[in-house]
C-alpha cells in the first residue's frame, strides 16, 4: 500500500489497516504514474546539512500564503500545491481558516489541486481530506536528499566529514524510563539468618579500614578486595591474562560461575559418558582415532573457567597458574598453540567461540548467536548490528542483522587540534582528562565516542562497491550506515591499533592515546535513535523494524576493566585496569596493585569492557547497616 492517511482506517484480524487517500491515488495516476515528484526534488533543501529537509525555489525564501500573506507559525502550517506551486496556509479545525482547502474546493472543478507539500517539513498533506498522507516514492526521494547532504556536503578532509554532530532528539519522543537504584539493607530476620549461616570473608576493605594507620601494618594482599588474585606468566602469556582477568571480574560471568551453574564435576561425567559411547562406535567403525577423539570430548573450556573462578574466590592471596585452561585453549585453537605472544582481542574471541562451539555440539542442533541464548559467553557479550544500505538513486534500502561479541573501533584521523576540539562539544561527558598528557599525545586525541560516531555515520561505498538494487534491477552507487539493534549486558570495545598494508607489505602499530569515559551512554547509536534522527515520521522505508524495548532500559553502561598494550608489534606487554568497589587496580600477570585513576585515563587501551550501568555496584551506593 503505497499511500496511507491517518484517519481512514478499519480493522483486519484485530488490526488497524490504515486506507489508501484517493486523491493521491489520483494525483499519481495524473502525473507520471510512478513518478510524479520528480519535479520537487530540485526544490528540496536540507538545513542544515543532514537536517530537516524544506520545500523552497529559491534558497532565501520566505513562503507567504497567497491569500492571507501570513508566513506560518504557531498552529498554522504553510502548503504548496503539487499542481500549480501556489502556497496557501492551513490551521487545525478551530485554530482559524484553512486557505489550502478553500484552494482545493476552488479548484475541484479542474482536479489534481488536492495533494500539497508541507514547506517547512517537506511532508505530503491531502487538502481535501485536511490529513497528513504518506507515498513511499517521495519519502524516498527526501531520504537520499537528507542522507547525500549529511555526507557529500563536507570537504573529503575537513572535520565536518569525519566528525558528525548529532541533533538534539524530538522533544515529542517517548522518554526512557529509568531503573532507581535502591541499596539492600537486611532486615532484622536477614540479620539472623546472616550470623548463622554465613562467615565474613576475610580481605575486604571497608571505609574505616582505608583511612585507618593500621594499614601500614597489614600486607598489600590484604587489602585487595575479595577475588582479586594474581596470574602467573606461563611464557608470553601475558595476552591471556590481561583478558582472563577482565572476564573473571565481568558481573554477569562471575555471577554465572560463582552461583555453580555449570558445575564441572557434573559436565564432566556427563562429558565422559558421551565420550565412552564415542568410542564404541569408533570401535565399531573400525576408526583408530579413539584416543584424540576422547581427549578433544573431554576439553570443555567452561569447566577450565569454573575451575579458575574456584580458585580465584577461594581467598588465597597466592598468584594463580592457569595452566590447565592453556592447555585446553590449546587444544581449541592449535594454530595458535605456542608460547610465542599472541593477540589478546584474537585470544578473546577465540575463547568464547569454544565455549559456544562446546554447547551446540553438546545440544546436537544450531543455535543462533545473535538471540544471546546459546551460552553464557554470548548471553553476556552477544549484540546485534544493523547494516542499511541504501541505493543513491532511488532509495530502496537493503537491511541486514548480524550478531557481534564487540565492536571494532577504527582510531579517528589524526586532525591535530580539531579532534580535541570536537570532543569537547561532544554530549558525553569524558570525566576529565588525564594529568600529564604530553604535547605529543594532544596533538594525536582521540575519544570513544567519536570512534562510535565514525562507526555508525553513513559512508558512501566506491564506485567498485555498487550494490544491486531489487528495485531499479540495476547495480546503483549506495549509501552505507552501521547502527545496533540490540545491546549485550556487556560490551567489549576492541581498538584496532595494529595496522596491516598490502601495498607496503608491513605492519605497524598505532600509538595515539585514546580518551575514553567511565560512564558511557549508548543511546545515540541504537538503531532507534539512528532512524529517528535521518528520517523521522518517514517510517516506511523501514517497515517492521521496531525498536527495542529492552535498549531503552537499558543504554547506560559503565567502564570497569581495560585491556592496554604498551611496546612494539612484535614486543609488547598487556596490562589490566580493574574497576572494584569504585577503585582502580592494575594486574601485571602475578602483581596486583593500588591506582590512581589518572594513571588509568593516560593508559594506551586497547580493550575497554563496559557493564550495564544497572549491574554495576559501585562503592560508593554502599548502605552498611548500623
Amino acid at each position: 500500500m503505497s499511500s496511507k492517511i491517518n484517519h481512514n482506517h478499519h480493522r483486519i484480524n484485530g488490526q488497524i489497516s490504515l486506507q489508501p487517500c484517493p486523491h493521491l491515488a489520483e494525483f499519481r495516476s495524473r502525473n507520471n504514474g510512478s513518478k510524479p515528484f520528480r519535479a520537487l526534488q530540485d526544490c528540496l533543501r536540507i538545513k542544515p546539512p543532514g537536517g530537516r529537509a524544506a520545500i523552497r525555489r529559491e534558497p532565501n525564501e520566505v513562503p507567504r500564503c497567497s491569500a492571507c500573506g501570513d508566513s506560518g507559525g504557531g498552529r498554522t502550517r504553510l502548503y504548496a500545491c503539487l499542481a500549480c506551486a501556489a502556497v496557501h496556509c492551513h490551521a487545525p479545525p478551530g485554530c482559524g481558516p484553512s486557505h489550502a482547502a478553500a484552494h482545493a474546493e476552488f479548484t475541484s472543478t479542474i482536479g489534481g489541486h488536492e495533494i500539497a507539500v508541507d514547506v517547512d517539513r517537506a511532508e505530503l498533506f491531502c487538502c481535501a481530506c485536511r490529513d497528513q498522507v504518506y507515498d513511499r516514492d517521495f519519502d524516498s526521494a527526501v531520504v537520499v536528499a537528507q542522507t547525500a547532504a549529511s555526507t557529500l556536503h563536507a570537504p573529503p578532509h575537513s572535520s565536518a566529514a569525519t566528525t558528525i554532530t548529532r541533533s538534539p532528539q524530538p522533544e515529542n519522543l517517548r522518554k526512557r524510563r529509568r531503573v532507581d537504584y535502591r541499596p539492600w539493607t537486611p532486615d532484622p530476620r536477614e540479620r539472623v539468618l546472616m550470623g548463622s549461616s554465613s562467615s565474613p570473608l576475610n580481605g575486604t576493605v571497608s571505609d574505616s579500614d582505608s583511612n585507618s594507620d593500621s594499614r601500614s601494618n597489614q600486607s598489600n594482599s590484604d587489602l585487595l578486595p575479595w577475588g582479586l588474585r594474581g596470574l602467573n606468566n606461563l611464557g608470553n602469556t601475558c595476552f591471556m591474562n590481561s583478558v582472563l582477568q577482565a572476564l573473571l571480574h565481568t558481573p554477569p560471568l562471575r555471577n554465572y560461575f560463582l552461583s555453580d551453574r555449570h558445575n564441572r564435576f557434573f559436565c564432566q561425567k556427563k562429558i565422559n559418558g558421551n565420550g565412552n559411547a564415542a568410542a564404541i562406535a569408533n570401535k565399531r567403525n573400525g576408526s583408530n582415532n579413539d584416543g584424540n577423539a576422547n581427549r578433544n570430548a573431554r576439553m570443555c573450556l567452561a569447566c577450565d573457567m569454573d575451575a579458575m573462578f574456584s580458585a580465584v574466590f577461594s581467598g588465597s592471596r597466592l598468584p594463580y597458574s592457569p595452566a590447565k585452561f592453556l592447555y585446553s585453549w590449546w587444544q581449541h585453537a592449535a594454530n595458535l598453540a605456542s608460547y610465542e605472544q599472541q593477540d589478546a582481542h584474537e585470544f578473546f574471541i577465540s575463547m568464547l567461540d569454544g565455549i559456544h562451539e562446546k554447547v551446540e555440539k553438546e545440544r546436537r542442533k544450531s543455535q543462533s548467536q545473535g538471540n544471546g541464548d546459546c551460552c553464557i559467553a554470548h548471553r553476556v557479550f552477544s549484540g546485534i548490528l544493523r547494516s542499511d544500505v541504501m541505493c543513491m538513486t532511488c532509495g530502496f534500502t537493503s537491511t541486514t542483522y548480524d550478531p557481534c561479541v564487540d565492536i571494532s573501533l577504527d582510531l579517528e584521523p589524526n586532525q591535530g587540534g580539531s579532534a580535541k576540539m570536537a570532543s569537547t562539544k561532544s554530549n558525553h561527558s569524558c570525566n576529565g582528562e588525564a594529568d600529564g598528557m604530553n604535547s605529543s599525545q594532544n596533538r594525536g586525541i582521540s575519544t570513544l565516542m567519536g570512534c562510535l560516531d565514525r562507526f555508525t555515520r553513513p559512508e558512501r561505498l566506491g564506485t567498485d562497491q555498487k550494490f544491486f538494487c531489487q528495485q531499479c534491477q540495476v547495480r546503483q552507487e549506495s549509501l552505507k550506515q552501521m547502527s545496533i539493534r540490540k545491546l549485550p549486558l556487556v560490551s567489549c570495545f576492541h581498538i584496532k591499533r595494529f595496522e596491516h598494508s598490502s601495498t607496503r607489505k608491513m605492519s605497524r602499530k598505532v600509538d595515539r592515546y585514546l580518551q575514553f569515559p567511565f560512564s558511557l551512554d549508548m543511546a545515540p547509536y541504537l538503531s532507534s535513535s539512528i532512524l529517528r534522527s535521518r528520517f523521522g515520521n518517514r517510517i516506511f522505508p523501514f517497515d517492521g523494524d521496531e525498536p527495542d524495548a529492552s535498549n531503552e532500559l537499558s543504554s547506560e553502561f559503565e567502564l570497569f576493566a581495560v585491556v592496554t598494550h604498551t611496546g612494539k608489534l612484535d614486543a609488547g606487554h598487556y596490562v589490566t585496569y580493574l574497576r572494584l568497589s569504585n577503585q582502580w587496580y592494575k594486574c601485571d600477570d602475578a602483581w596486583i596493585t593500588r591506582v590512581n585513576e589518572n594513571i588509568v585515563r593516560a593508559a594506551q587501551g586497547y580493550m575497554m569492557f563496559y557493564v550495564q550501568k544497572m549491574l554495576f555496584y559501585k562503592a560508593s551506593e554502599k548502605q552498611v547497616a548500623a
